[in-house]
């Protein structure tokens, strides 16, 4: 079981779950089912929600794809799919690491130079801010697999423990983010710009600034940095964001897994708020702190506090310092998704990637200012961090409720104010977990990714699962959440800024086709279906037009509770029908993950991460035969050179 499906959350806030239970019953249930959710929170821009296949044609133009279990990548008719920068793909031609050879016997110094394992999040940036011939592609790469201590893939075949300092530092180097300059050849093809001054890799070692209200507390300060405002190193790279004057931002999400001890580890030693964080007891399976004591949580029990932040990285830059933004709250970050308020301050929506955690939003002091990127580069500085809380509504049984944002500040939050365990704002931001259980958060089914629509505003989260769950009664539609589902709100009077807000769900993401699923909550809402059943919702990202891209990160056993659901998979939907098609299948065992499109949206850029995750020999993507298995980017195009999703 993954680390995030374990919850560690031990306060007495309501959970989400519970939420909707007192918002609708079994009956009401059912009539969304049937397509006749109530209207209320859907009267505006999006009132075609309201029933299935009405109001405006659909944005979805292609055919959907079956589900596969085959070892490739499945996409809809009239589309190509095309793998790119797998892991270990080089950017420089000469030197370490300027050659790929295919059986993981690269050394550390070669990893620091070629692309890292496990892409995740992502973001294409244009050369020149139009071009969609050329950019740069940055990649998050999360972590390397694992299984019982041994890392299948980055020391070859057969898998093999980090037992040496140069195999903890190569994964150390595996880890982080790529930034890659890419150009289309005279073919039309992507490619490489090989020793582009662009192209730079950020590890697990790179030097980084805290920044923002926590940097330089003494939560922060550890023997290497007694000033608590330089740290090596970016770890877990899970979802991303990025800003409107044209940064990126890579989130740090299950950080908890490097940190272990060698210091007599049958003893557990770690503090509450360690634990709140889920550090690891004892050894870890990465094995990083029997070579680097920061990772040892009682040589340095200040280091793990110093990960599990957003990270502001200047991509065109590569002499910069990637920033770690303390005001914007320390936690197992899965994305980060901007929006404006009516005045131009900058909104930043954020999830906690853990079961019974919660959903975040940061609101910049000052506002956004065009042609003015050197205050704007500050605004992620200094602003105030809000936690949600979501209420059943006036009306049961409508299957959508209210809500509000919390705020998290020691002086302004009496119940902060009160509490000595939260001497400063520092405390507040570097243990936002215990400050959110302290106000009252709503705990959700482990909150990833955020989107904000384009148009209208409306966020939308993916809530992955929550099988931890185990009871159920007719006011609860299911004993245990093994499918997840979309949820999305609407900010009162349309202010990003608000305090307020509406909210339902999108989609209740299950299976119609086990038996005994139909006519009840297991087989999903309305807008689920046969042919594109699916679980575990997690990727989640709007293209220009207002199309909802949906890509999953769940079982892909293809039996039982998710029979003919296939590997995991990317989806389209439109938020005015609420229609949702398959439109691409991954390869075995992996996650299909990270969304980035040029200006003219006639490329696609997609992460298959961790093929052949079990290690035992299912996938041999994207190489064939029998090649280890690689994460890698995938290039998705439309035969005729159109728009993707028409």
């Amino acid at each position: 079981m993954d680390t995030e499906d374990l919850s560690v959350n031990l306060s007495e806030n309501a959970l989400f779950a519970s939420v909707v239970n007192r918002a609708i019953n079994r009956r009401g249930f059912l009539k969304m089912g049937s397509g006749l959710a109530a209207t209320g929170f859907l009267a505006g821009p999006l009132a075609g929600c309201t029933s299935l296949g009405q109001g405006s044609p659909s944005l979805l133009g292609f055919k959907a794809v079956a589900a596969s279990s085959a070892d490739t990548v499945t996409v809809a008719e009239g589309y190509t799919a095309r793998p790119f920068v797998p892991w270990g793909t080089p950017l420089f031609s000469t030197g370490p690491g300027s050659h790929w050879k295919g059986d993981g016997s690269e050394t550390a110094a070669d990893q620091a130079r070629q692309v890292g394992e496990n892409h995740d999040g992502m973001h294409f940036f244009p050369i020149d801010g139009r071009s969609s011939n050329e950019g740069l592609l940055v990649i998050n790469h999360e972590y390397t697999s694992v299984v019982k201590g041994r890392y299948i893939t980055l020391f070859g075949s057969p898998a093999a423990p980090a037992n040496s300092l140069d195999r903890v530092n190569k994964a150390m180097n595996a880890w982080g983010c790529s930034v890659i300059h890419i150009r289309k050849d005279t073919g039309g093809q992507w490619a490489v710009v090989l020793d582009s001054t662009y192209n730079r890799r950020l590890t697990s070692a790179s030097p980084m600034e805290l920044t923002g209200p926590a940097a330089g507390d003494a939560l922060l300060r550890t023997s290497a940095d007694p000033t608590g405002r330089r740290v090596l190193g970016t770890i877990n790279n899970c979802g991303n964001g990025f800003t409107p004057w044209g940064t990126y931002l890579t989130c740090e999400e299950n950080f908890n897994n490097n940190f272990g001890t060698t210091v007599e580890p049958q003893v557990d030693g770690r503090s509450p708020a360690q634990k709140r964080y889920g550090i690891t007891a004892g050894a870890t399976e990465y094995g990083w702190e029997t070579q680097h004591a920061r990772f040892d949580y009682k040589k340095e029990p200040n280091e793990s506090n110093r990960f599990g932040w957003v990270v502001e990285i200047d991509p065109f830059n590569p002499l910069s310092l990637p920033k770690k933004r303390t005001a914007l709250g320390r936690f197992k970050h899965e994305s980060a998704a901007w929006h404006f308020t009516p005045d131009k301050r900058v909104v930043v929506y954020m999830g906690d990637d853990q079961a019974n955690d919660y959903v975040y939003k940061f609101v910049s002091d000052q506002p956004y200012v065009e042609g003015n990127p050197a205050a704007n580069r500050q605004l992620l500085d200094s602003g105030k961090l809000y936690v949600a809380r979501f209420d059943n509504g006036a009306t049961r049984g409508d299957f959508m409720g209210t809500g509000e944002w919390l705020l998290l500040d020691k002086q302004a939050n009496p119940l902060l104010r009160a509490d000595p365990d939260f001497p400063n704002q520092a405390a507040v931001l570097v243990h936002a977990r215990l400050a959110a259980d302290k106000v009252g958060a709503t705990k959700m089914d482990r909150p990833e990714w955020v989107a904000v629509h384009p148009d209208t505003g409306e966020v939308y989260c993916t809530m992955t699962n929550n099988a931890q769950r185990t009871t159920s009664d007719d006011a609860n539609p299911r004993e245990k959440n093994v499918y997840g589902q979309i949820v999305r709100w609407r900010e009162a009077g349309g202010d990003a800024a608000a305090t307020r807000f509406q909210w339902d769900l999108f989609v209740l993401a299950g299976n119609p086709t086990v038996p005994g699923h139909p006519g009840t909550p297991q087989a999903g809402s309305a807008n689920v279906h046969a042919d594109h059943t699916f679980n575990s919702p997690d990727g989640l990202a709007f293209d220009r037009f207002g199309r909802l891209w949906i890509q999953t990160d769940g079982n892909y056993s293809n039996t039982g509770h998710f029979a003919h659901q296939g590997n995991n998979q990317m989806l389209a939907a439109d938020p005015k029908t609420r229609e949702i098609r398959r439109f691409l299948v991954g390869p075995r065992e992996c996650e299909v993950t990270g969304f980035a499109f040029t200006p003219d949206h006639r490329t696609m850029f997609v992460n298959i991460q961790h093929p052949g995750e079990t290690g035992r020999g299912n996938s041999h993507w994207p190489d064939g035969g029998q090649a280890l298995p690689r994460s890698a980017t995938v290039i998705v195009t439309k035969n005729d050179g159109g728009v993707i999703g028409t």
